[in-house]
């Protein structure tokens, strides 16, 4: 039989099954030795799912799978490279500063800027988050070579205000023996200073009702009163490194300290009122814990790297980039898996630092509607085949979530479109994104992403899937499991 009649006869045996088979699958079908056997096999696994898919997509080719046997079913994609680096440490140096949601961990960063750029390239990520691919750029160390400091440019871009501070700090060294004597000035005024307020003997100045809106709802009044001592001192620095980095620290504070049931979480959500009643947080003591933890990472990193190399952060919209044409060596990535209202909410989880730190309520607001999906828009239609059908069968069972999909698809599309345009020839777009869901249905990011690059003008050049070892949120949550998997996906812009 020809290999082309094999492909059709397992594409055939899909469809008789009743499932609808995306261009991805027989892409993967193509690449296999044996695809009658692979469909055969993909209709044995979708007989033990609980909820069966409409339409049969790449994923299920991989998922929940062990390494023997995603070989025999694609034996061209790569797997002999481990890329879930369960065992890596992710919070070494600054990464462990601060908590930030669906983080980039410093592993896959590393290895994506050290295997697509050449030393003092100029690094992008136009969703950079907390920082990480900043950090790693300047951290670049190759060990197989005779001068093992091999540091990259980089410039990261984000419109979330905390974010910002965060890719800040955590790439922009501090003199190790300055931090200690500036930290211990700190922490010796703020105790003075919250002693005395016990002790009823100064007042302090908080945050207004309309500045902070639902302020006593998250924080108990004694809490309030001893964060505003902490912040006072802050932003009585001088020192504007340190004032940042003394900030990052407040930050998390004011996290841990706050009435939130779990300070980990991305859905926000109070202590129930019984364990309110017996929950007593030691405000200065949780920053003086936090700060000198801080400290000692923030010193290690500041021994470690580069510091000859330029690392900026800006406040922009990847979907209209601040730099001129064919100026980017390499993007790599993690951008948002879906729209804020839908998953997760980076302008809600950082809305309690935000506000503290001294934004304006209304600033916040604005921030999430401006982002990928802020905004609806009638049309279904995308870029992408594969999507198109899945927002379809979306709109059959719930239109307004179909629609708000769409409207964030369209916006991550206008930002790869960027992308692109800043990119090099010859450069690599390198986009690290997890598989969101639609009505509890898998939606193939690497897919979309895929045919989205092409569209723009983007080669594809591999992609690279991992589990993800271990997560700050839980496993599953309210609207089904959350992400268990992230897509590698290497792009290229043709020279």
């Amino acid at each position: 039989m020809l290999e082309e009649d094999k492909i059709q006869r397992a594409v055939h045996i899909l469809l008789e099954a009743g499932f609808n088979v995306s261009p991805g699958v027989v892409k993967l079908l193509s690449e296999s030795e044996e695809p009658e056997k692979v469909a055969s096999s993909i209709l044995e696994k979708i007989e033990h799912m609980k909820e069966k898919p409409m339409i049969i997509l790449p994923e299920l080719f991989w998922e929940r799978t062990t390494k023997e046997s995603l070989a025999y079913f694609v034996p061209q994609m790569e797997i002999t490279e481990d890329w879930d680096f369960a065992d890596a440490d992710t919070k070494k140096y600054t990464h462990g500063l601060h908590p930030y949601p669906a983080r980039m961990i410093p592993q896959i960063a590393h290895r994506l800027i050290e295997r697509y750029s050449a030393p003092y390239d100029l690094v992008l990520d136009p969703f950079c988050g907390s920082g990480t691919v900043l950090t790693e750029a300047r951290l670049m160390r190759s060990h197989d070579r005779p001068d093992p400091d091999h540091p990259r440019n980089a410039v990261g871009n984000d419109i979330n205000p905390l974010a910002l501070l965060l890719a800040k700090v955590k790439s922009r060294p501090i003199d190790p023996p300055q931090l200690d004597e500036n930290l211990s000035v700190l922490l010796r005024s703020v105790e003075q200073d919250i002693i005395r307020l016990r002790n009823g003997q100064v007042s302090v100045e908080i945050p207004t009702e309309k500045a902070f809106p639902n302020l006593t709802h998250w924080f108990k009044d004694y809490v309030i009163n001893e964060l505003g001592v902490i912040r006072q001192n802050i932003n009585e620095l001088s020192d504007r490194v340190f004032r940042d980095f003394a900030s990052v620290c407040f930050s998390l504070t004011v996290r841990k300290v706050s009435n939130i049931y779990h300070p980990g979480d991305t859905f926000i959500k109070r202590l129930s009122s019984q364990k309110l009643e017996k929950y007593r947080p030691d405000v200065l003591k949780t920053f003086k814990d936090y700060t000198k933890q801080a400290a000692a990472l923030m010193k290690a990193f500041s021994r470690a790297c580069f510091a000859d190399v330029d690392i900026n952060v800006t406040f922009a919209d990847a979907r209209n980039l601040p730099f001129p044409d064919d100026l980017i060596d390499l993007i790599v990535t993690s951008p948002p898996y879906g729209e804020e209202r839908n998953t997760i909410s980076y302008t809600r989880w950082s809305k309690l630092s935000s506000l503290w730190l001294g934004y304006e309520s209304s600033f916040v607001r604005r921030i999430e509607r401006a982002s990928l999906g802020g905004r609806d828009e009638p049309s279904l239609q995308t870029p992408s085949q594969t999507l198109d059908e899945i927002l379809n069968e979306t709109a059959k069972m719930d239109q307004e979530l179909a629609k708000s999909a769409a409207s964030f698809f369209r916006d991550y599309y206008r930002c790869l479109e960027e992308m692109y345009r800043v990119l090099k020839k010859g450069g690599f777009c390198c986009i690290v994104i997890g598989n969101r869901s639609l009505k509890r249905k898998r939606t193939p990011m690497d897919t979309v992403t895929k045919e989205f690059g092409e569209k723009v003008g983007f080669l594809h050049e591999k992609t690279h899937f991992r589990k993800i070892p271990t997560k700050a949120i839980p496993w599953v949550c309210a609207k089904g499991e959350t992400i268990a998997h992230e897509n590698v996906v290497v792009l290229k812009k043709g020279g």
